[in-house]
C-alpha cells in the first residue's frame, strides 16, 4: 500500500522473492551478507557487497575525523566480506557532499579509505563524486575473493549446531553512549576503548577467512545491527530457531560506570562488526584446539535449535524468554547516530 511503513527485514524479503538472481554465473544473490560470483574461466569466486552511510544517520561530523570516517566506511563494507570468508580485493567509493566541504575533508577521507584498505589488501580503483543537498552520504562497494573457492553462508546451520560470536559485543553501543553524552574527550581508558569502538570498528577479515579455510562452521554472518536483530536472519537462512544464555554473552562489563546495561547493548546495541557462526556439536573440540590465539577470541553463546524462526534467551534460574528484535531498523524512524 503506498505510503504504508515497511520494515527493513520486509523489504529485504520483497526484493529478494521479486528479483531473483538467473544467471548462472551467480552462486548467491541477495539474501546474504555479500553476493557471490564466479566468472568464466577463474579459477575463485568473486564476493561483492556495497553498504551505504549516510550524515545525521549513520555518522555525525562532529563527532569524527574525515580520516575515522574513510576508515570506518570501508571496514564496514570489509566486514561483510569478512563474514563470506572472503579476501578483499579492491573497493570503489561514491561520495555526494554539500557545497562548502573543503578540499582538505576530502582528501583526508580518502586517506583514511586508502590506508584502511592497504592494511587490509584491498584496493580503491574508482567511484564518483556528487553534491548532495541534504548532508554527506558515503557509498562503498567493495569486491572480495575466496580462496579455494571456500565461501560460508548464513545458510547451513541445522539444529543442535552451536553458536559462537568473536570479540566483545555492546561495546560499540557504549561508545555511541558516551558520544551522546558529549563524552568524546574522555581520559577514562575504557570509556576511550568504547569509542574507539564505535568510530574504528575493526573487520574480522583474519578470522573470516581462518573460519572458512576450517571447514568447522556451518554458516556464518557479521553483526551489524545488533545480535537481536541478525541472529534471527541467520535462522531464517538455515531454517532453524536458536538459544543463547545470557551468561555466555562475551558483554562490555565496563559500560555499566557509565549508566549502560552491557547486556541490553550486547542483545541490542548494533555496530559490533563481529562474526556469528554456528559449529556441529562433534566439532566443538576441534574449533577451540585449533582457533588461532593471534584472532579476536570467540565465545560459545548457544546453540541452533528446531524451533523455527524462535529465538529463546536463557537468563538466570534457566528462565527462558521469546529475544524481541531491538536492534537497529533502517526504516524504524531512529537514526544509528541517535539511538
Amino acid at each position: 500500500m503506498a505510503g504504508s511503513r515497511f520494515s527493513e527485514n520486509r523489504l529485504l524479503h520483497l526484493l529478494h522473492d521479486r528479483y531473483p538472481a538467473e544467471s548462472s554465473l551467480v552462486r548467491k544473490g541477495i539474501g546474504d551478507d555479500a553476493a557471490v560470483v564466479r566468472l568464466r574461466g577463474a579459477r575463485e569466486f568473486w564476493v561483492i557487497t556495497t553498504d551505504t552511510l549516510a550524515e545525521n544517520v549513520d555518522f555525525r561530523r562532529a563527532w569524527i575525523t574525515p580520516r575515522q570516517l574513510g576508515c570506518k566506511a570501508l571496514s564496514v563494507n570489509l566486514s561483510d566480506l569478512a563474514a563470506m570468508g572472503a579476501r578483499p580485493r579492491f573497493f570503489t567509493v561514491s561520495l555526494a557532499m554539500p557545497s562548502g566541504i573543503p578540499e582538505k575533508w576530502v582528501l583526508d577521507f580518502h586517506d583514511g579509505l586508502t590506508v584502511k584498505g592497504h592494511l587490509l589488501g584491498a584496493h580503491l580503483i574508482g567511484g564518483d563524486l556528487s553534491r548532495s543537498e541534504d548532508g554527506i552520504v558515503i557509498s562503498i562497494a567493495a569486491i572480495g575473493e575466496s580462496l579455494n573457492r571456500k565461501i560460508l553462508y548464513r545458510s547451513g546451520g541445522k539444529a543442535g549446531h552451536l553458536l559462537y560470536v568473536t570479540g566483545v559485543l555492546g561495546k560499540s553501543a557504549a561508545g555511541l553512549k558516551l558520544l551522546q553524552k558529549g563524552g568524546s574527550r574522555s581520559r577514562m581508558r575504557r570509556q576511550e576503548e568504547a569509542i574507539k569502538a564505535h568510530l574504528g570498528p575493526e573487520p574480522r577479515c583474519s578470522a573470516g577467512l581462518w573460519l572458512a579455510q576450517s571447514g568447522l562452521a556451518s554458516c556464518m554472518m557479521d553483526l551489524s545491527d545488533g545480535l537481536s536483530m541478525d541472529l534471527p536472519r541467520l535462522c531464517a537462512a538455515s531454517g532453524a530457531g536458536a538459544e543463547i544464555r545470557i551468561s555466555d554473552l562475551p558483554v562490555f562489563h565496563e559500560s555499566a560506570m557509565w549508566g549502560c546495561d552491557p547486556v541490553e547493548l550486547a542483545l541490542h546495541g548494533g555496530e559490533d562488526f563481529e562474526l556469528l557462526f554456528a559449529v556441529p556439536e562433534p566439532k566443538r573440540a576441534l574449533l577451540e584446539k585449533r582457533y588461532p590465539a593471534s584472532l579476536p577470541p570467540i565465545s560459545k553463546i548457544g546453540k541452533m535449535t528446531g524451533d523455527l524462526g524462535k529465538v529463546w534467551v536463557i537468563a538466570a534460574g534457566d528462565k527462558r524468554t521469546r529475544l524481541p528484535e531491538l536492534g537497529y531498523d533502517h526504516f524504524a524512524g531512529h537514526s544509528r547516530s541517535s539511538r
